[in-house]
């Protein structure tokens, strides 16, 4: 378990139902600034921890010179591109094939959040009205862009741990980027064994709740009950 918790934002990673967590997870303030990361190693690839874990420690290196230099949009493009090209090394070297998801923002002190997303790990921003999230990389998504399933019935779906892009690809790292803007919201970022067991009311409800601990703890139950036998990574901040 890796337990990271402060007076604004609470995150955890649990082994659930897997013998390995393969989740790697960042929550942590730098100045007047947060910086969260959940990435989720491929499951059926060798040593998808050691990818999560190489994309986490490329984003940790985020420190203030670098904030105050540049903009969050090049920081985070810079990130996910380095942290590719350090697994397609690591890969080479080892003769294996890791490869992971990364979903990371930078929340700067006007409640604006950056996010950088490769996969289907996600970061959500949320109020009582809306809850909206990055767009998965993955064959669940072109099937909903399509028209051809909902994203209610993508819950549970068998063929939920299909990705189309990850990090660790020869020709990979490059994410998708968007600006939210977080004020009085709520921040939440999750791996698939979280969201994919959760149906998209009930994960707005659960998130909302009272407490940032409260909320995260919320929703790996719900997760569970669910029938998730995942990973369980779950980042919630109030802004």
């Amino acid at each position: 378990m890796v337990l990271l918790p402060d007076s604004s934002f609470y995150a955890i990673s649990e082994r659930g139902g897997r013998e390995v967590n393969e989740d790697s997870i960042l929550a942590r303030s730098i100045g007047d600034h947060l910086i969260f990361g959940v990435a989720d190693g491929l499951g059926g690839h060798a040593r998808g921890e050691v990818a999560s874990g190489i994309a986490i420690a490329e984003l940790d290196r985020i420190d203030a010179p670098a904030l105050s230099s540049c903009n969050p949009e090049t920081l985070l493009r810079e990130i996910f591109g380095k942290a590719n090209a350090e697994i397609v090394r690591y890969n080479r070297e080892h003769g294996v094939n890791s490869g992971t998801t990364l979903t990371a923002c930078i929340v700067s002190r006007d409640g604006r959040c950056t996010i950088g997303n490769i996969g289907d790990s996600r970061a959500y921003v949320i109020d009582q009205e809306t809850c909206w999230h990055t767009r998965d990389h993955s064959y669940l998504q072109q099937l909903i862009d399509s028209g051809s399933l909902s994203e209610r019935d993508a819950i549970r779906h068998p063929q939920a741990n299909i990705i189309t892009r990850a990090l660790g690809l020869e020709r990979g790292g490059i994410p998708d980027l968007c600006e939210a803007d977080g004020g009085g919201k709520v921040l939440a970022l999750t791996s698939d064994g979280i969201h994919d067991f959760i149906e998209p009311d009930r994960f707005r409800e659960l998130a909302m709740t009272p407490g940032t601990r409260e909320a995260a703890l919320a929703l790996i139950d719900a997760a569970v009950f669910g029938g998730s036998t995942d990973n369980l990574s779950v980042i919630i901040c109030r802004i």
